[in-house]
């Protein structure tokens, strides 16, 4: 009994095996590898340039009445048919 709970008490104090592994890898990228900034969110950082604005709306065109009108004319013959229909 008494040495079941040493082999226990063993136990806990140790990790496991994989996770040593895991530790002292972590531990030699970190050294082997200084940490970096991102690259990435730097560019975008740095291309944030200003739009130049609109310079206002923009004219309508010369024929814009004649296109309205055959608009107009469109909808009124849609509403002619379905009154007759009625």
């Amino acid at each position: 009994m008494a040495s079941e709970n040493v082999q226990d008490t063993n136990a806990l104090k140790e990790p496991a095996y994989k996770e040593q592994l895991d530790h002292r890898a972590m531990e030699s990228r970190t050294v082997a590898q200084p940490k970096q900034a991102n690259t990435i969110v730097d560019k975008s950082e740095e291309k944030q340039e200003s739009k130049p604005q609109p310079p206002g709306p923009p004219e309508r065109p010369v024929h814009d009445p004649k296109i309205e009108e055959f608009v107009r004319d469109q909808h009124r013959s849609k509403t002619e048919t379905a009154a007759v229909d009625n």
